[in-house]
């Protein structure tokens, strides 16, 4: 738009230059970066699709759960997890669940594991239909 107003005549002569050179510097950038956005975008869906269809479901142990604020008058829990995984290390993370469900240390709770990334997500509960949190 930049380029396009400084051709077009719509700038004063004075200024038209550097607005000209503003847009040549500035199109180009900008269809860089909208093109790398739209490749990673593409590339995020193909990784959480494989966690969709070769993910694996193992279960989370709670060893902390802690009541927080997450809003100005919603309370959720603060889980941390300890996840462990078939021919893999085990990891720890952290999450916040939302609601009045109180949740107790020992707890499992489902969660699906990319088999060769390191991305995971908790599995949603099934009975509430909702989708993964």
């Amino acid at each position: 738009m930049i380029l396009l107003a400084g051709i077009g005549g719509y700038v004063p002569d004075d200024d038209r230059l550097g607005v000209v050179v503003t847009g040549l510097v500035w199109t180009p950038f900008t269809v860089v970066v909208l093109v790398l956005a739209i490749v990673g975008t593409v590339r995020e869906q193909r990784v959480w699709r494989d966690l969709d269809t070769g993910g694996v479901r193992v279960t989370g142990r709670v060893t902390s759960a802690q009541r927080v604020w997450c809003g100005e008058d919603e309370r959720c829990t603060r889980v941390r997890m300890l996840v462990t995984v078939p021919g893999r290390p085990p990891f720890a993370t952290s999450h916040l669940v939302a609601g009045e469900e109180i949740i107790e240390v020992g707890t499992g709770i489902p969660v699906d594991v990319h088999p060769t990334r390191d991305i995971f997500r908790l599995v949603a509960d099934p009975s509430t239909g909702g989708a993964s949190r």
